[in-house]
C-alpha cells in the first residue's frame, strides 16, 4: 500500500468522551478532539481524511469484547477501509472518481443484434443508464450509428448501487468496492460473524456478541458473488441491516439462502429491516467453520467464474437437487438438437465462455455455471436447433464442468482428401442443393469436394464423377 510510506497519516482515532478507556493499537494516531488531519481513515468526519469508518464508533458503543479484543477489532476495521482506499481508482480534482466503471466487452446489451439484457436500465432510478438502439433513436429523433448500446451519464448517478447487483456478467464495476477488494476484505473477517450495515441507514444501539464484526458499505451493490465471497471467507452466517434493498440484492440473498438450506440446512444471510429484527438476527447468527473456503485468487472473465468456483467447492461430489432463480439473477441451461451442424455461431455469440468448442475433437461444449441465460445464442443459431430454459442451478458436480452438446467429424474432400468442414454441415448443404441441380451429376459431385477440386470436377472430363458420388 503506497500510503504506508507516504507523509499521509495512516489511521486516526478521535476519542469519544463517553468511552475514554478505549485504547487502540499504537499504529493508530489518537486525537482528543476532531482536528483536521491528512489521513487515510478516521472514525469521524475530519478535514483531510480520505475515508470515514462509521462502524468503528458503532462497535465501540455496542461490543461486548474485552479491551484487548476490541483493540484488535478496531485495527481490523481500519484495515478494511484502508484496503478500500488502496483498491479504488485514483481520483483528482480534474478527473473525479465516478461511481462505477463499464466494460462493454462483457456487457450483454452492447452491440447485440437483438435485445437480451439491459437489466441495469430497469433498476436505475435517475436514468443515469439508458438504452439506445435504432428504434429508440428514431422515436427520440437522435442518431444511433453503432447499433444498440448503453448511454451512461455519470452526473446523474446517485450511487444507489442497484445496477451493480443486477448486472449478470460484471460489466458494471463499483469503484468504491470492487469484487477484488471485497475478496481482500472478506479474508479479514475469518472467524467473525460479518454484520453488514447499509451506509444509508441510521446505526442502532444493539448489543453485539464478541464474534460479531460490523462492515459499513452500500448494501445495494451486493449480489451473489460478493455475498458468497464474504460468507465463505468468514466461515459464518452474514447479518445484513438495511432500510430497503434493491431487487438484485434481494434475489441474490434468496438464491444463496436456498443453496445453504439445501447443503448446510442453515440460512446464509439473515436480513433485518428494523432494530428489533436486527437484535433477533444477531442472536441467531453463528459461525459455521465447516463452510470456510478461500480459493486462490486467479483472473476471471466474468464474475460468474468466481461464483462457480466457490459454489463448486460447496457442492463437492454431492447432489443436493435444484434451486430456482429470480427474474434478474438468472441461471439455467440450454438444449441443442441433433440438427446442429457445429457452425459455432452460438460460440461466437456467447461472451461469458459458457459455450466453447473442443476444436481437436469437433465437439460443442456448454458450462451451465458460466451461463447468464441472456439468450443471445438462441436467435444467433441459424439452424434454430437451440433452446434455453431458465430453471435455476443444479447442485451437482456436472453443473460446473463443460457438457457435450453436439459433436461431429471432419468431412474430407472426396478427391484430394483435404478437410473442408464438418460432415453434418457439408451433407446438409448437399441434401438441400441436390434437388436443385436436377440430376446434373457433375454439379452434384461438386458439393462433395473442396474449392480447389471443384474447378476440376466442373471442367475436366477425366474426373471420375461416379467415384465422388459413390
Amino acid at each position: 500500500m503506497w500510503w504506508k510510506n507516504s507523509p499521509l497519516l495512516e489511521f486516526v482515532y478521535v476519542k469519544d468522551p463517553k468511552h475514554p478507556l478505549v485504547a487502540p493499537h499504537e499504529h493508530i494516531v489518537v486525537q482528543d478532539t476532531p482536528a483536521p488531519a491528512d489521513c487515510v481513515v478516521s472514525n469521524v468526519p475530519l478535514k483531510g481524511a480520505k475515508r470515514v469508518a462509521p462502524e468503528i464508533n458503532f462497535l465501540i458503543e455496542n461490543s461486548t469484547q474485552s479491551p484487548l479484543e476490541l483493540a484488535a477489532s478496531l485495527s481490523l476495521l481500519y484495515e478494511v477501509h484502508g484496503l478500500q482506499f488502496d483498491f479504488a481508482p485514483t481520483s483528482t480534482q480534474e478527473t473525479p472518481l465516478e461511481v462505477f466503471s463499464y466494460n462493454s466487452n462483457i456487457c450483454q446489451y452492447h452491440q447485440r443484434r437483438v435485445e437480451c439484457c439491459g437489466k441495469c436500465t430497469e433498476v436505475c432510478p435517475t436514468l443515469a443508464i439508458t438504452k439506445l438502439d435504432p428504434e429508440i433513436a428514431q422515436e427520440k429523433g437522435v442518431e444511433c450509428a453503432d447499433n444498440r448500446h448503453l448511454e451512461i451519464k455519470p452526473q446523474d448517478c446517485i450511487d444507489c448501487g442497484k445496477c451493480i447487483a443486477v448486472c449478470p456478467s460484471g460489466s458494471l464495476h463499483y469503484n468504491a468496492l470492487s469484487l477484488e477488494c471485497m475478496q481482500a476484505i472478506a479474508k479479514l473477517y475469518q472467524g467473525y460473524i460479518p454484520l453488514i450495515l447499509d451506509k444509508n441507514i441510521e446505526l442502532p444501539t444493539t448489543p453485539l456478541k464478541k464474534e460479531v464484526l460490523p462492515l459499513s458499505l452500500n448494501a445495494n451493490i451486493l449480489e451473489q458473488t460478493y455475498l458468497l465471497t464474504l460468507l465463505q471467507e468468514s466461515g459464518a452466517q452474514v447479518v445484513l441491516y438495511a432500510k430497503e434493498l434493491g431487487v438484485g440484492t434481494l434475489e441474490s440473498i434468496a438464491l444463496l439462502n436456498g443453496i445453504y438450506e439445501k447443503i448446510y440446512q442453515q440460512p446464509a444471510i439473515l436480513c433485518a429491516f428494523s432494530p428489533e429484527e436486527l437484535k433477533a438476527c444477531l442472536e441467531q447468527a453463528q459461525i459455521l467453520e465447516h463452510t470456510h473456503f478461500s480459493p486462490p485468487i486467479t483472473p476471471t472473465h466474468t464474475k460468474r467464474d468466481l461464483f462457480a468456483k466457490r459454489l463448486a467447492h460447496m457442492v463437492g461430489e454431492g447432489d443436493f437437487g435444484q434451486v430456482g432463480c429470480g427474474a434478474f439473477i438468472r441461471y439455467g441451461h440450454i438444449k441443442i438438437f441433433e440438427s446442429c451442424t457445429l457452425c459455432l455461431a452460438c460460440v461466437g455469440a456467447c461472451n461469458t465462455n459458457a459455450l466453447s468448442i473442443d476444436g481437436n475433437n469437433y465437439r460443442l461444449l456448454f458450462n451451465p455455471s458460466l451461463c447468464t441465460t441472456c439468450g443471445y445464442c438462441v436467435p444467433t443459431c441459424p439452424e434454430k436447433c437451440l433452446e434455453l430454459e431458465r430453471d435455476g442451478i443444479a447442485l451437482n458436480p456436472s453443473y460446473f464442468t463443460p457438457q457435450l452438446m453436439a459433436e461431429d467429424t471432419l468431412f474430407s474432400c472426396r478427391m484430394c482428401g483435404k478437410a473442408m468442414g464438418t460432415s453434418k454441415s457439408v451433407l446438409k448443404i448437399a441434401k438441400f442443393m441436390e434437388p436443385r441441380f436436377q440430376g446434373d451429376q457433375r454439379r452434384i459431385a461438386s458439393l462433395y469436394v473442396c474449392a480447389d477440386c471443384k474447378v476440376k470436377v466442373m471442367l475436366e472430363d477425366i474426373v471420375d464423377i461416379s467415384a465422388i458420388l459413390r
